[in-house]
């Protein structure tokens, strides 16, 4: 497939995006190939996309899962969910879910609607809406 304008953009801002992570990584000694190896390429490899070559989607999760390194591609954000735990850290949890510290009430139920949280485990609820039409 041919390389588009978003392919070469992404390109760019993926280099300069990691560039600082490489750069500190060489600062605390360690060498081009022993960073590169991490990132599943070569040291010529790692060399050519800090210029901004096209990275391997390999890369790219390497990256992201080594450094949090996140570039948009062509205006979409990328992101990762992550379920388990790190060392030293919580639950983490994806963008797309939400937590809603709210509450939800509803009329009396002679108006037909009934808003009834049913667990699902021990800290999930689904929330099951009735509506009734009285009339």
């Amino acid at each position: 497939m041919k390389q588009t304008q978003d392919d070469r953009v992404f390109a760019k801002r993926f280099a300069r995006a990691l560039q600082p992570y490489v750069t500190a990584e060489q600062d605390q000694g360690k060498s081009l190939a022993d960073i590169a190896r991490k990132l599943g390429v070569t040291a010529a490899g790692l060399q050519k996309q800090l210029a901004g070559g096209t990275p391997s989607i390999r890369t790219i999760a390497f990256a992201y899962a080594l450094y949090g390194v996140s570039v948009p591609y062509g205006g979409i954000a990328v992101t990762k969910a992550v379920s388990g735990k790190q060392k030293g850290r919580g639950r983490q949890t994806s963008d797309q879910q939400l937590f809603l510290p709210l509450e939800i009430t509803a009329p009396p139920s002679s108006t037909g609607l009934v808003l009834k949280p049913v667990p699902k485990s021990t800290r999930r609820y689904r929330l099951q809406i009735t509506v009734g039409l009285s009339a």
